[in-house]
């Protein structure tokens, strides 16, 4: 995945940054995030966190967003990063819809 700017509206909830990721994700990057296991996302955050944040603003004034990853991030079991919790969402949203299963004929 190549994290790339974005001129759209600030999301204001995870869910909102989750539909603008999925709208600016091509297909094989949904694939292959959809394929991951949970404790990997770590490594896609570590990619394009900062990238979230910059093009959220998550750290520079939307503090809505903010306050719905951290009050997210209070479920987890390790301390989390605001941006893991979109990237968690975003692969949780993809399993849903993206995950290649095996069909039995």
């Amino acid at each position: 995945m190549v994290p790339k700017s974005i001129g759209l509206e600030l999301p204001l909830t995870i869910d909102e940054a989750v539909d603008t990721i999925l709208n600016d994700l091509p297909l094989l990057d949904r694939t292959r995030l959809s394929a991951m296991e949970s404790d990997e996302l770590y490594l896609v955050d570590r990619e394009v966190g900062s990238q979230i944040a910059k093009d959220f603003r998550l750290w520079s004034g939307n503090d809505f967003l903010l306050s719905d990853c951290l009050a997210v991030a209070q479920h987890y079991d390790d301390p989390t990063e605001p941006t893991l919790v979109i990237v968690h969402a975003v692969w949780q949203k993809l399993q849903e819809t993206h995950v290649l299963r095996l069909v039995k004929s």
